[in-house]
């Protein structure tokens, strides 16, 4: 079963953030910087892999498939933000394959 059927399945908008150091005058201060945006599907989990991932850090994860081909690298440092809510990326998981689709595994 492929990832994506058709790219009208890209129907949700996230942000990938950024956290920098501040120009404040305290040192150590971070402030959030706003990357890129892009289109995406979320997929939330079936009530039997919620089960099985019971205290695990995957536990109330989200799948969130984007285009692989966007103009950042995306890394495990970024945060994603999804409906005013930030999520920290678990896993990268890129399609080797076809290299049209990836899909990030996140957690708030």
């Amino acid at each position: 079963m492929p990832i994506v059927n058709h790219p009208n399945e890209l129907q949700e908008r996230v942000t990938f953030i950024e956290l920098v150091e501040s120009d404040g005058p305290e040192a150590g201060m971070t402030e959030e910087k706003e990357l890129f945006s892009c289109w995406a599907k979320v997929r939330t989990q079936f009530i039997q892999n919620i089960k099985a991932q019971f205290d695990t850090e995957y536990q109330n994860s989200l799948e969130i498939v984007i285009r692989q081909q966007q103009d950042y690298s995306i890394d495990g440092e970024m945060k994603l933000r999804w409906r005013d809510k930030d999520y920290n990326i678990l896993e990268i998981n890129p399609d080797y394959a076809e290299k049209a689709y990836m899909v990030l595994v996140v957690k708030a």
